[in-house]
């Protein structure tokens, strides 16, 4: 069972990223100025507890007369001059990185600055930023040139004058914990990271059940969103419940999950049981086998859903996987 604290105030959390402006005539934002919000979320995987990262600054970058001028977001000098963010809380929320009144004009990078280790502590989880996994083993999470010149995410976008955009920064824990190969180094990369705009896109939210209604736990269940024959998102259903630690009420049934970022139109969702081990050509987990060789589990029900932007469409029903067994024996005739 996951616990989850309530989050009153806080609308964003998924590795997002919120950039708003203002229409208001009397406001500020209608005098060459808008204003920058950035959140933070994540598209998760199961067999860690938490995945830390631990920022002392975000910034962005704006071309005026072909110079990059930096703007500072947020230094987090109310939380002593760094926060830490768990990327796993943000499955199905987002949170706010920091807001700023930022000036009319085109932006082309953010930067996420990580803190620096203590001073004085050696070994191999002396870092700020960390993975814990359900074992309650740790790693570190390397970041190259974090501290220095920062996590660079290159993403060109524009504030208006008196117009709102909201971009969403989405982390791929998969990806993540993918990242070196066999090395057995865990690194943060900025092809981690998925920027989405939220003005124009929205999402799709449901959960994955066997026949008799119970989540698939036992491995990585991923859900895919394909337009026409292009996969255009996907993310892993959770294997435990979600439950508010304030009130003990189930917050995520197991086998829950949501698709971020995607632009309106028609989607049908795909969902296959994967060993979340090894990657095929494109990166993905493979599926898993059984003995004769043949997908262990099938989607028995086809899911095609419609997207409106800026909302998130709930499935009207689970989306069913039954376990198969398929004798690949073949006999010879006499």
């Amino acid at each position: 069972m996951i616990k989850k604290k309530s989050f009153l105030l806080i609308l964003l959390l998924s590795l997002a990223l919120a950039i708003t402006g203002c229409s208001d005539e009397d406001s500020p934002l209608s005098s060459g100025s808008g204003e920058l919000a950035l959140s933070l979320a994540d598209a998760p995987v199961n067999n860690v507890a938490e995945v830390n990262v631990t920022l002392s600054e975000v910034q962005v970058s704006r071309l005026e007369d072909g110079q990059e001028i930096w703007e500072i977001i947020n230094d987090f000098a109310d939380n002593g001059g760094e926060a830490t963010f768990d990327l796993l809380t943000l499955r199905f929320d987002q949170e706010l990185l920091g807001q700023e009144m930022l000036a009319v004009g085109h932006y082309n990078q953010i930067r996420l600055i990580v803190a620096a280790d203590e001073q004085g502590k050696t070994g191999k989880n002396s870092g700020k930023s960390y993975v814990v996994f359900n074992d309650g083993s740790t790693q570190p999470i390397k970041i190259p040139s974090g501290t220095e010149t920062g996590l660079k995410i290159n993403h060109d976008f524009t504030i208006e004058d008196g117009k709102i955009t909201r971009l969403l920064l989405d982390a791929d824990v998969s990806k993540i914990m993918h990242s070196a190969g066999n090395s057995g180094k865990i690194i943060l990369r900025p092809t981690a990271i998925k920027i989405i705009d939220q003005v124009i896109s929205g999402g799709i939210k449901g959960r994955v059940a066997d026949t008799t209604g119970q989540a698939i736990t036992g491995n990585d269940v991923l859900v895919e969103a394909w337009n026409g024959g292009t996969k255009v998102a996907s993310t892993v259903a959770t294997v435990e419940d979600i439950v508010d630690e304030d009130t003990g009420e189930v917050i995520k049934e197991a086998g829950s999950f949501l698709l971020r970022g995607l632009e309106e139109g028609t989607y049908t969702i795909k969902v296959k049981v994967v060993t979340g081990e090894d990657l095929d050509q494109d990166g993905n987990p493979d599926e898993v086998l059984n003995t004769n060789g043949e997908v262990m589990y099938q989607q028995t029900n086809n899911i095609t859903v419609d997207v409106i932007a800026e909302q998130v469409t709930p499935l009207s029903k689970n989306i069913i996987l039954e376990e198969v067994t398929v004798d690949t024996t073949t006999t010879t005739e006499q």
